[in-house]
């Protein structure tokens, strides 16, 4: 086997891995149903990089309940007070009195913090526009929006249902940083959506008025 030979064999092997890695690792998604018991029933996880060899997966799971009052069987909502999502700055005013902080976001919003037993929410107007061609979650201009935020671990807020199923998304994923529950009723009417980053709850949004 000659120079040039071992040379050209080895700049070959080169582009084939490079070739691979671009194939591979440049975007990877993974999809998977997984059946858990009532109130939980079927369970979509899917998870996508973009470029998976070097970047950490993001990872969503969509939840379809029966009832939305199910709901209730699946985290504390004590993170929400007794605040709705349609109620208005006024409405809130009215009820719990002046906010601890009003704050302008850098799309126009405004939001009002007020505290919670178990942390805070904002309430507000939300005026972002969706990045992804996302119908069904893609706040419209002007959309009112209550966000609950907590410190709390999310064996505290979580209960044992959605528990099983955030466990065995880490299991099925344990290198994604970031991940997105979301919980729709029988309509696929978008109920909750949850925000985690390593491991911690970041944030949830209320969509649905819930009796509590």
């Amino acid at each position: 086997m000659t120079r040039r030979f071992k040379t050209a064999l080895i700049s070959l092997g080169a582009v084939v891995l490079v070739l691979l890695f671009f194939v591979h690792g440049c975007e990877h998604m993974e999809e998977e149903t997984i059946s858990f018991a009532p109130p939980v029933g079927n369970v979509e996880f899917e998870s996508f990089s973009i470029l998976e060899w070097v970047t950490s997966p993001h990872q969503e799971i969509r939840i379809r309940l029966k009832q939305p009052s199910d709901i209730m069987q699946l985290l504390d909502l004590r993170v929400f007070g007794d605040f709705q999502p349609e109620m208005t700055d006024e409405d809130a005013i009215t009820r719990f009195g002046k906010p601890l902080q009003t704050r302008a976001d850098d799309f126009g919003g405004s939001w009002s913090k007020y505290p919670t037993p178990l942390g805070y929410v904002e309430i507000g107007v939300d005026r972002r526009t969706s990045p992804t061609d996302d119908g069904e979650k893609s706040p419209p201009p002007g959309r009112r929006s209550l966000q609950g935020r907590t410190d709390k671990a999310p064996d505290e807020i979580f209960r044992q249902p959605l528990l099983e199923v955030v466990r065995k998304a880490q299991k099925m994923t344990p290198r994604a940083e970031d991940r997105e529950l979301s919980i729709f009723d029988s309509e696929h009417n978008l109920i909750l959506d949850i925000w985690m980053k390593n491991g911690r709850i970041d944030h949830m949004e209320l969509f649905r008025h819930i009796d509590r």
